[in-house]
């Protein structure tokens, strides 16, 4: 089928590489099922692109209950009777009120965890009311499902023949849920599905068809997890898959094989759900090792983020030893660094931006990024709230990266949060007045793409965060860019880019990165980049491996080295006197001018920063627009260009126009 080709070229996974090897003609490329039609801008809903997202998990009712006991997490096993109350009570429409008053206008709700369709049923018709009631309040909601989940007790039992769609290891034996303590139940309560059973998969669009009937905009999938493995038949998938296709096995073209199977199920069960509501969005949660599996999805997601700030984790190491939550006090306060040093700790500047620009680098320029701060200076997730700075600050985090941050209840955190307790309203009221902010100012995001000087190339083994974490350290403004970005053309707009270990890569892609360095464009290149092709098949003859045009770099080069060779003689829009615990983010081509931009601050200490000094090189008047009250003054430096902030907050965004 044509799309089996598209799908592929799309996703940004085309085979394009040895002479030797079918693969080579991307027309050639087979799989053993049918393709599907990736998600594009044009079949995008209207409603994901015409304001920024403010998303949220909301996980509850009587199945999340259900599914915190049997994995053994913190508050449902052993239980706290409150806890399980909230949780099981929360689609009650009053907590509709609380996702308006945090400002929230998408929310995930807990539909499918691994129960059989018959167990699930129950969880259905609670929440009929309440999508609709939502959809009344302007909210969009998302269907949250596992992808591969099963609770076998109710599985097997229910489902008999559920009990031969296992996802096995290496030795044949079926893989259990990775994050769940079943020493508190005794044995394993969760086993993980294999997504290349169409069996399983026609399982998944029973699922799919109840959240079309039940009104849902959105799937968002979790657990999304495929091995070969020891199972005969998903081998022998592979093997023809390989033969087919003129292919030899290795490690990488496994891994590649292995997340194009999961992607293909998210875009099956699109189609599926498109056929009776065509505007229908799908995503997944990924983490940085497999962030691929989301390319075309609707949205990129993670729960990969940190709570930003300047802090040590001494508090949160203690919190590691401690058995028992109960046994400390949840923290919703923004505890103050005092006498911080004149060059912050790298390990204490907890920053998202590296992650949030490589995620960024996945949305083709249009597809929302929603990332979740799921490790805490104080505690963790189930126990407390991020406190007030903190939220306002990762919210505006993600707004310089031109991404949405994605907030979390549940256990402790979710009681207080239901019971309105007085410390976590505070919060509430936090998360209230950036999202207005946010509102206020979307002009300046929506469309936006990062100003950048320099790229710096990965692919899919995502090798590099170190090297990323130091650019923006530095306020090296960079963006990331993938196989297909590379391919599709305007390298010139850098200054330098850099290959870092991009060792699978297209033919057309290095193409690409040659004619822009002998056009005397500055590249660089570390590492093994460009040693095999898109599908992992080593290339005879790679362009990379000449001394040309560019300048080789080993893996044993440090970030830290790469970053000053980037940062070093680079000519910048924008300069920041010494405020080493202030980072910025550059954007254009959303609410300025064709020559304006606009900085995103950030002021990652928890006092506001006194005389921040700007330096742009061209005569413009900035406009400063502050999320913190009291913070929104700006006047003329003592030198041309030069300007002074005399008190920064959490976030502000200064526009600079002609």
């Amino acid at each position: 089928m044509a799309w089996t080709v598209r799908v592929l070229l799309l996703a940004g996974l085309a085979a394009a590489g040895a002479a030797s090897s079918a693969a080579a003609a991307d027309t050639a490329l087979w799989w053993p099922d049918p393709g599907y039609p990736v998600a594009t801008v044009e079949t995008a809903p209207d409603w994901l692109t015409r304001e920024v997202i403010a998303f949220s998990r909301w996980d509850g009712g009587p199945i999340e209950t259900c599914k915190g006991f049997l994995s053994g997490w913190t508050y449902f096993n052993p239980p706290w009777p409150a806890v399980l109350d909230a949780t099981t009570r929360w689609y009650d429409p009053q907590t509709i009120e609380l996702a308006e008053a945090m400002g929230h206008n998408f929310l995930w709700l807990t539909l499918s965890v691994g129960f059989s369709v018959e167990r699930e049923q129950v969880q259905w018709e609670q929440l009929r009311p309440y999508v609709q009631t939502c959809h009344q309040r302007g909210i969009k909601v998302a269907a949250y499902m596992s992808l591969t989940n099963l609770f076998v007790d109710d599985m097997f039992a229910t489902v008999p023949e559920s009990k031969d769609w296992l996802l096995l290891d290496g030795r044949g034996k079926p893989v259990p849920y990775g994050a769940a303590a079943y020493e508190k139940m005794g044995r394993t309560t969760r086993m993980l599905a294999d997504v290349s059973r169409p069996e399983w998969r026609a399982y998944l669009k029973r699922r799919v068809d109840a959240a079309v009937d039940l009104g849902f905009d959105a799937i968002e999938y979790d657990n999304s997890f495929f091995r070969i493995g020891g199972d005969e038949r998903a081998q022998q998938r592979y093997d023809t898959f390989l033969e087919k296709n003129g292919l030899e096995d290795n490690n990488d073209t496994r891994m590649l094989y292995e997340q194009e199977q999961i992607r293909r199920t998210y875009l099956e069960m699109l189609a599926h759900a498109r056929q009776r509501k065509p505007d229908m969005a799908v995503f997944c949660n990924a983490h940085w090792s497999n962030i691929h599996i989301s390319c075309g999805n609707t949205l990129i997601a993670t729960e990969d983020g940190v709570e930003p700030g300047y802090y040590d984790e001494q508090r949160t190491t203690e919190y590691k030893r401690i058995e028992r939550d109960d046994q400390i006090p949840p923290v919703y306060e923004d505890l103050r660094a005092e006498n911080l040093p004149t060059v912050p700790d790298p390990a204490a500047l907890h920053q998202n931006l590296a992650l949030l620009r490589t995620l960024k680098g996945l949305s083709d320029g249009w597809k929302p990024v929603l990332v979740e701060y799921g490790r805490r200076r104080n505690g963790n997730r189930f126990m407390n709230q991020m406190p007030p700075l903190a939220f306002q600050l990762a919210v505006g985090e993600c707004n310089a990266a031109l991404c949405s941050l994605q907030a979390f209840q549940e256990g402790l955190a979710l009681l207080d949060l239901y019971r309105r307790k007085p410390k976590v309203m505070h919060i509430v009221e936090a998360a209230s007045e950036a999202r207005r902010f946010v509102e206020n100012h979307q002009r300046y995001i929506l469309g936006a793409r990062y100003k950048a000087d320099v790229a710096v190339v990965l692919d899919e083994r995502m090798k590099g965060r170190e090297l990323l974490e130091c650019l923006a350290r530095k306020n090296v403004q960079y963006a990331v860019l993938f196989d297909d970005e590379v391919c599709a053309g305007g390298l010139d707009r850098f200054q330098r880019v850099l290959v870092y270990e991009a060792k699978l890569m297209s033919d057309e892609a290095l193409a690409a990165l040659v004619a822009y360095a002998k056009r005397g464009g500055r590249l660089l290149v570390v590492g093994s980049s460009g040693a095999k092709d898109r599908w992992g098949q080593p290339r005879p003859v790679n362009p990379l491996d000449a001394d040309e045009a560019w300048t080789h770099y080993g893996l044993q080069t440090s970030g830290e080295e790469l970053a000053g060779l980037l940062a070093d003689g680079l000519e910048t829009s924008l300069e920041m006197g010494n405020a080493p615990y202030v980072l910025f983010t550059l954007t254009e081509g959303a609410g300025t001018t064709p020559e304006g931009f606009v900085a995103h601050l950030l002021n990652y200490r928890k006092r506001p920063v006194e005389n921040l000094h700007l330096r742009c090189a061209e005569d413009r008047r900035p406009v400063l627009h502050a999320l913190t009250p009291g913070c929104d003054a700006i006047a003329p430096g003592n030198r041309p260009g030069e300007w002074v902030i005399p008190r920064l907050g959490v976030y502000s965004l200064v526009v600079l126009d002609k």
